[in-house]
């Protein structure tokens, strides 16, 4: 796997967000979620607004595909706060 990117627009705050999964290591991946402007590209890039590390890539996967849906209908805040 050598990455996995989304760009999402939320439906209730027509806000921008990327979704990006990355392998950190042999047994390490990382999805992190970026507040993004109009063309998406990412405001801080050092500064994510959620990451999450898995250890498997079908659980990098998972995450990755489930915090994709929820940001797309669902409230931002609520998102980030289950996952924190």
């Amino acid at each position: 796997m050598k990455g996995l990117f989304n760009r999402i627009k939320n439906r209730s705050t027509n806000k921008r967000y990327l979704v990006s999964t990355v392998r950190q290591g042999p047994e390490m991946f990382e999805t992190v979620v970026f507040a993004a402007i109009i063309f998406y590209f990412p405001l801080p890039w050092s500064k994510p607004l959620l990451a999450v590390k898995t250890r498997t890539e079908d659980e990098a996967w998972e995450t990755h595909h489930r915090l994709a849906l929820r940001l797309l209908t669902e409230f931002p805040p609520r998102i980030f706060q289950d996952y924190s």
